[in-house]
C-alpha cells in the first residue's frame, strides 16, 4: 500500500512539474506538438521567402527552433535554422537564423520573427510567425521543413520547391548598384507607379499650355 501510494505521488510529481513548465511557456497546458497555421512560399529570380506560421497551444514561448532543409533527390542542398533561444531551457530569446549548410545562399539580415506581445487571443499567445529569406538554390527539388519545441515534439512539412516557380516575390528587387537582394513595402511599386503617371501627365498639360 506504500509503495503504490509513492508511485502515485512520483507521477503526480511529474504532472506539476510539467505544468510547471508550460505554464512559464505561456497557456498552462502539459506538453502538445507544434503545427503548421500557414505557409506561403514566394520564388523569386532574386530571392526565395518563406513564411511560417507556427502554432503552439503551449505558446509560442515553446517554440525552440525551426529548420529548413533544401534537397535535390536525396542530397542535401542546405541547411538554414532560425534559434529562438540559446538552448531549450532558456528564455533569453536570441532571434538568430545562421546558414548550417550551403553556398551562402542564406539572406540573415531579410530574414524576421513576429509574435505578439500580447495575450488577449489564443492566437496572440500561440502564435510565431517565422520567416526565412534566401538566394535561389540551383537544383533544389524540395524544402524540409521542421519546427521544434522544447520538449523535441516537431512539426514536419515537405514542400515541392520547384512547384512555387510561377509565384513571383514583388517584395525583393536586387538594386544595380548593390548587387544584393533588399525588401522593400509591398505598397511601393504602386506608389511609384501612381507618381510616375501623375508626373507624366503634369508634363502633358505644362507641354500643351506652352504650345498655345
Amino acid at each position: 500500500m506504500k509503495r503504490g501510494f509513492l508511485i502515485v505521488t512520483f507521477i503526480v510529481s511529474l504532472l506539476l512539474i510539467n505544468t510547471a513548465k508550460a505554464s512559464k511557456a505561456g497557456v498552462g497546458v502539459i506538453n502538445v506538438t507544434p503545427t503548421y497555421k500557414s505557409i506561403i512560399l514566394s520564388n523569386g529570380e532574386n530571392a526565395v521567402e518563406v513564411k511560417l506560421s507556427i502554432s503552439d497551444y503551449n505558446s509560442w514561448k515553446d517554440i525552440y527552433k525551426v529548420e529548413i532543409l533544401a534537397e535535390s533527390g536525396n542530397k542535401e542542398c542546405a541547411h538554414f535554422v532560425f534559434m529562438h533561444y540559446e538552448s531549450k531551457d532558456s528564455f533569453n530569446e536570441i532571434n538568430l537564423f545562421k546558414e548550417i549548410e550551403g553556398n551562402g545562399y542564406l539572406i540573415p539580415e531579410l530574414c524576421d520573427v513576429k509574435r505578439s506581445l500580447v495575450e488577449k487571443t489564443i492566437d496572440d499567445r500561440c502564435l510565431i510567425n517565422v520567416t526565412f529569406v534566401f538566394k535561389p538554390i540551383p537544383y533544389c527539388t524540395k524544402l524540409y521543413i521542421i519546427a521544434y519545441d522544447r520538449e523535441d515534439e516537431k512539426a514536419t512539412l515537405n514542400i515541392q520547391y520547384d512547384f512555387y516557380q510561377d509565384q513571383r516575390n514583388e517584395e525583393i528587387i536586387v538594386p544595380f548598384w548593390s548587387g544584393e537582394p533588399v525588401k522593400i513595402s509591398p505598397d511601393l511599386p504602386n506608389a511609384f507607379a501612381g507618381s510616375l503617371s501623375l508626373t507624366f501627365a503634369a508634363f502633358i498639360l505644362f507641354k500643351r499650355r506652352g504650345r498655345r
